[in-house]
């Protein structure tokens, strides 16, 4: 799986280094965090990162986002997601595509999670810089491995919707990302993370934002709810 993980990220690195000479970057950093002391002594940190590369007909995206809780003496959430996808011609009304998921939490009691594809996406609303409605759809591989389990390690189908549109222009945006994944060996591996953000731009550079987000997974082990949702409030600084 590592070795996967490791050849995309090669790929990533040299579409990059193809057309490095009028390249763009954007990226947005993020951080939510809580120290209490006394009683209820607890720790919280939640640092988020996305960076999108494009140059003409290329576009590569990837985020991650960590989440650590510690409440007196011991650990609840220790949970990091990570996302890529390469996208050609996203302008077009079809176009090819690729993506990677990995991930671990503590919180979900999976030791680590890997879905990986490639296929094609739609433009159901014509893209814009701040007003896009999007469809992926891929097929690949999956290695699950929730903790004292088994790994399950087989192809795999998925989809990755986006959506976002201004609720007022410059200044409020509503952002919805969709991601779902479905083992083709076994029906029972399957779920969908949701994740919906209004984001106020209070100056060029700085953003204050509330995001929820629902994570779905049906075959989860005893304990752990199949459906799981939280809801958080930050700051996102976003870097040319």
């Amino acid at each position: 799986m590592n070795k996967i993980v490791l050849v995309i990220l090669i790929l990533f690195q040299s579409v990059i280094n193809a057309q490095k000479d009028s390249i763009k970057v954007i990226g947005e950093l993020g951080i939510r965090g809580k120290w209490q002391t006394g009683n209820f002594a607890q720790f919280v940190i939640n640092p988020n990162a996305k960076i999108v590369v494009s140059k003409k007909r290329t576009r590569i995206e990837a985020r991650a986002n960590y989440e650590f809780l510690k409440v007196n003496k011991g650990s609840l959430i220790n949970d990091f997601w990570s996302f890529g996808m390469y996208q050609y011609n996203s302008n077009k009304n079809v176009f090819p595509m690729a993506m990677v998921h990995y991930g671990f939490a503590q919180s979900y009691a999976i030791d680590h999670s890997f879905v990986g594809g490639v296929g094609a996406g739609t433009n159901i609303v014509k893209k814009e810089e701040h007003k896009y409605f999007q469809a992926n759809v891929f097929a690949g591989y999956m290695n699950l491995k929730y903790e004292g389990s088994e790994v399950h390690g087989a192809p795999n189908a998925g989809t990755y919707i986006k959506l976002k549109f201004p609720l007022k222009k410059n200044f409020v945006h509503f952002i919805v990302d969709i991601n779902g994944y479905i083992s083709l060996d076994d029906m029972q591996y399957r779920g969908f993370n949701n994740r919906v953000i209004v984001n106020f731009q209070v100056l060029k550079n700085l953003g204050i934002n509330t995001s929820h987000r629902l994570v779905y997974n049906h075959n989860t082990i005893s304990g752990i709810n199949e459906t799981n949702g939280n809801l958080v409030f930050g700051l996102n600084y976003i870097f040319h």
